[in-house]
C-alpha cells in the first residue's frame, strides 16, 4: 500500500492508531515528504503533536518521524489497563495534555536517547538472553528445531543465558528484521510493513576497485515480514537506508568507539528504495545515512565487497577492534594433509576443488575488504573457511560470541558440520582467536537454506 506522489508509488509509515470521534480505531500513516499540515485527524491533541514535532519547514523528515514515535510510545504507556497496545486512547493522549501544561513533561525531554548498551556482537559482549523465533520454537514436528533450542538451553545453563522466544511472523531469520543503534534504539527500514510489501529490488553495487557485490538483500520487506513485531518493548528509530542485520556487522573499534562493519550490496539496496541514481555523490550521501542510522561517526562505518548474499556468513567480529575473515588457503591444507573418515575421497576432492575455484574467483573481492577493514584500524584473524557456496552444510563463521557473566569465560556457538572431524580441525583456530569454549548447534536444514545460527537468532 503507498500514496502516489509525482508519478511515483511511495510507501506509507504506519506509525500507531487511534480512537476516533466515532469510537472507531484508525490508523496515522505518513510519508516522507509529506506536509506537515496534511497530516489531521480528529483529534485536537495529535494534531497539536505533529506541530510540535516540526522544524518549521512543514515537511516530514526522518528526525522528526523519530521523535514523534518516541512521544507516541510514552502516550501509549499512560493508561494502565491499554498500556503499549498501539492505540491512543482518549484517557491518554488528554493525560499527556495535562502533563504538557503542567510542565512534567516537555517536547525536549524525548529527543535524548537511550544509553549505548551491549553494542557490539563480538566476544566482549555480555549476552543475557539469546531470543529464538517463535514459530521455530514452536515448530515441535521438526527435530532439528527442537534438537537446537534444547542445545541453546543447555548451553545457557552452563553460561548464564536464557532463552527466550519472539514473534516473527512467517520469518525465522531474525537477526534480519532488526537492528541495534549505538544508542540502543532499534533500527527500523520504515519501508517493511506487513500490510505494504515492496517488491525486491536491483541492489547490484560495484566498488571504487571494480568489484561487484552480490545483492545485499531486500528479501525481508519483500516478504512483507515486519521488522515491528520482533521489537519486545523496544523504542523504535525509523531508518531512511534499508539495511538487513546480515549485512551489518555491530563492532567496537580499538579505541572503543561504536563502529560497524556493513556488506556494500547494502549501498544498492539503499538507493533503490531512497530511489537515487547511481552516482558517487549519491553513494556518499547513502553511506552517510546509513551512518547516521547506526547513530554512528561516518568515520567509524567500513564498507566491504561481499559474494556472499549477507556478509555474517563470512565475517565474525571478535575483541573490540578485531575481525575474523575467511581463510580458504588453510581450510585446504587441512583437507589436503588428514584424513576426514565421515568424507570419501570423491567428497573431499570435490570439496577441495570447490574451494580453490571459490578462492580464485574471489582474491580480488576478498583483498578489497580486507584492506578496507585494515585502514579502519581492524586487526584481521584468519579463520579456515570450508564453506564452498551459499548453501553449503559446513559453515564456522556464522556464529554467536560473547562473554558469560556466569563463568567469565568467552564463547562462541556455531554450526554443526556436515563433517564432524572438521569441528575437531577448527576448534583450536577459534581458541587461538580468543575463545575459551566453542560450540557446535544443529543447523543442517537452515544452511542449506542459505543461514546459520547467527541469522536465526537475536542477542540481549
Amino acid at each position: 500500500m503507498g500514496v502516489i506522489r509525482n508519478g511515483i508509488n511511495i510507501n506509507l509509515i504506519k506509525l500507531f492508531s487511534y480512537i476516533d470521534k466515532n469510537g472507531k480505531t484508525q490508523n496515522i500513516e505518513t510519508y516522507y515528504g509529506q506536509k506537515w499540515n496534511e497530516l489531521k485527524t480528529d483529534n485536537n491533541i495529535l494534531n497539536s503533536i505533529f506541530k510540535m514535532v516540526d522544524d518549521g519547514d512543514n515537511t516530514v523528515q526522518p528526525k522528526e518521524l523519530n521523535l514523534l514515535n518516541r512521544i507516541l510510545l510514552y502516550i501509549d504507556s499512560l493508561n494502565k489497563e491499554s498500556a503499549n497496545n498501539q492505540i491512543l486512547e482518549d484517557a491518554e493522549l488528554e493525560k499527556f495534555a495535562q502533563q504538557l501544561q503542567s510542565g512534567e513533561v516537555n517536547i525536549e525531554q524525548f529527543t535524548k536517547t537511550n544509553s549505548e548498551g551491549n553494542w557490539s556482537e563480538g566476544l566482549d559482549r555480555v549476552i543475557s538472553t539469546i531470543s529464538l523465533s517463535s514459530t521455530r520454537i514452536g515448530d515441535t514436528s521438526n527435530s532439528e528445531k527442537l534438537k537446537l533450542k534444547n542445545e541453546l538451553i543447555e548451553i545457557g545453563k552452563e553460561q548464564g543465558f536464557t532463552i527466550e522466544e519472539v514473534e516473527s511472523g512467517k520469518d525465522d531469520w531474525i537477526e534480519d528484521t532488526s537492528i541495534k543503534r549505538a544508542d540502543g534504539m532499534v533500527y527500523v527500514p520504515y519501508h517493511s510493513d506487513p500490510e505494504y510489501k515492496i517488491k525486491s529490488v536491483q541492489s547490484t553495487f560495484i566498488s571504487e576497485l571494480g568489484n561487484k557485490s552480490k545483492e545485499g538483500g531486500t528479501r525481508v520487506a519483500a516478504r512483507g515480514s515486519s521488522f515491528h513485531i520482533n521489537i519486545q518493548n523496544s523504542e523504535k528509530f525509523y531508518g531512511t537506508s534499508y539495511l538487513e542485520g546480515g549485512n551489518v556487522l555491530n563492532t567496537i573499534s580499538k579505541n572503543g568507539q561504536p563502529s560497524a562493519i556493513v556488506g556494500e550490496g547494502s549501498i544498492g539496496a539503499s538507493l533503490d528504495v531512497m530511489r537515487l541514481e547511481n552516482t558517487p555523490e549519491n553513494v556518499e550521501k547513502v553511506k552517510n545515512q546509513i551512518a547516521e542510522d547506526l547513530n554512528i561517526k561516518r568515520e567509524n562505518l567500513t564498507f566491504i565487497p561481499q559474494y556472499d548474499f549477507h556478509i555474517d556468513m563470512l565475517y565474525r567480529p571478535l575483541h573490540n577492534g578485531e575481525i575474523a575473515v575467511p581463510d580458504f588457503d588453510e581450510a585446504i591444507k587441512i583437507l589436503k594433509e588428514n584424513n576426514i573418515e565421515s568424507m570419501d575421497n570423491e567428497k573431499k576432492e570435490e570439496l577441495i576443488s570447490k574451494l580453490e575455484s571459490l578462492k580464485n574467483e574471489t582474491q580480488s573481492i576478498r583483498a578489497e575488504a580486507e584492506d578496507n577493514l585494515r585502514a579502519s584500524g581492524y586487526k584481521l584473524i584468519k579463520i579456515p573457511c570450508f564453506t564452498a557456496d551459499s548453501k553449503s552444510g559446513t559453515n564456522f563463521m556464522n556464529g554467536v560470541g560473547g562473554t558469560s557473566e556466569k563463568t567469565g569465560q568467552t564463547f562462541y556457538i556455531t554450526n554443526k558440520s556436515e563433517y564432524p572431524e572438521l569441528q575437531e580441525y577448527i576448534e583450536p583456530y577459534w581458541k587461538k582467536a580468543g575463545v575459551d569454549k566453542v560450540y557446535f548447534v544443529s543447523t543442517t536444514n537452515d544452511l542449506k537454506r542459505m543461514g546459520g545460527i547467527d541469522c536465526l537468532t537475536q542477542e540481549k
